[in-house]
């Protein structure tokens, strides 16, 4: 029998990390082109940019409900709860702030959602790499709590 790992499947981890992207470089794009709606020719983009972001949204939903397993193992093991009960606030707070930029007509909370959702997503783009760096870093120093003796690992590419 395997040994349960904390590592998701590569392409799991390829999901995660093309879906994340997605996010954040349509969500920057997007940013960015609202201040040049002015101009005829980049009327057209950030519509654009919104539908694609809505469908990278729906795919990092899947992508988070496949990392269920990830998360309960993570903590029943007690590794890495910091970034990752971060990571999940994080998530959930975009994925209300979202709906709500969909769904809500007044203003003023849409001006409010606009800018905590774009804030808030900037910083997942750093913290989702934290918990990564942080969960390598925790399980080589558990694995050379284990095996004191044996050579450093070399490094999957």
């Amino acid at each position: 029998m395997q040994r349960p790992t904390f590592r998701p499947s590569r392409p799991l981890k390829a999901a995660v990390y093309i879906s994340f992207s997605l996010l954040l470089l349509t969500g920057a794009a997007w940013l960015y082109a609202q201040g040049q709606v002015e101009d005829d020719e980049w009327r057209k983009i950030p519509p654009l940019l919104m539908k694609i972001h809505g469908g990278a949204a729906m795919a990092a939903l899947l992508v988070l409900g496949a990392l269920t397993s990830h998360v309960t193992r993570g903590w029943k093991a007690d590794k890495n709860r910091l970034s990752g009960v971060l990571l999940t606030a994080v998530s959930a707070f975009l994925i209300l702030t979202g709906y709500g930029l969909y769904y809500t007509s007044g203003e003023e909370l849409r001006e409010w959602l606009s800018l905590w959702h774009a804030w808030i997503g900037f910083g997942l783009g750093l913290l989702l790499p934290a918990h990564v760096i942080a969960g390598r870093l925790i399980m080589r120093a558990s694995h050379r709590r284990r095996h004191p003796d044996a050579p450093p690992r070399v490094a999957r590419e």
